[in-house]
């Protein structure tokens, strides 16, 4: 992640909040949740939008485990 003196914010359309954690964009937009343009490889998502993107794909990340 970013080091101490660079913040990064949180990449969802709207949002300026500080970053979390770190997702690959391909799993983003399996989503509902919005991204900036200038993002191409890693979302930063902050607390919220990571808790967000966690329920919705939950059902998907259950069957994957399960190998369907």
């Amino acid at each position: 992640m970013a080091s101490d003196n660079e913040k990064k914010t949180c990449d969802v359309s709207g949002c300026s909040k500080e970053a979390e954690r770190s997702i690959s964009v391909k799993q983003v937009k399996g989503s509902k949740l919005s991204l900036r343009p200038e993002c191409t490889r890693s979302a930063h998502l902050c607390k919220d939008h990571y808790r967000e993107f966690k329920k919705e794909t939950k059902k998907d990340r259950k069957l994957e485990q399960l190998g369907y």
